[in-house]
């Protein structure tokens, strides 16, 4: 049998973080002072930091902080990281990938606690 791989997004596909991202940006939008509605914020999830930051406030924003509201994203968005809920049936899917001879890989722009957490959401690692 020839090697087979399945390679999965994480944050977003495999956990349900779509709707924390929104609600962590649009504050850390608003506590910089900038009235963002959430509905912009959705359609710019998925996005790196600088993309989404400059899809949401414009070229012509003070770039100067845009590592400041990456900043307050990320730890609003840290304290949910021993809450993160798998979506249904995650774990179970690579869990049998793996049974079936995969070999199953996660890709993601995540690390360090971030990426833990979502491992630990997923609760699948003997299938990583």
């Amino acid at each position: 049998m020839e090697p087979r791989a399945a390679v999965f997004d994480v944050d977003g596909t495999l956990v349900d973080t779509n709707h924390l991202h929104v609600v962590t940006w649009w504050e850390a939008f608003r506590q910089a002072g900038h009235t963002v509605p959430m509905h912009a914020v959705l359609r710019a999830v998925g996005l790196g930091s600088s993309d989404l930051i400059a899809q949401l406030l414009g070229e012509d924003r003070d770039r100067g902080r845009d590592a400041q509201l990456s900043a307050a994203h990320k730890a609003l968005y840290g304290q949910y990281f021993d809450r993160l809920p798998a979506l249904p049936g995650a774990g179970e899917l690579l869990r049998r990938l793996h049974r079936d001879g995969w070999t199953v890989v996660l890709a993601t722009s995540a690390s360090g606690a971030e990426l833990g957490a979502l491992r630990r959401a997923i609760d699948a690692d003997e299938a990583i």
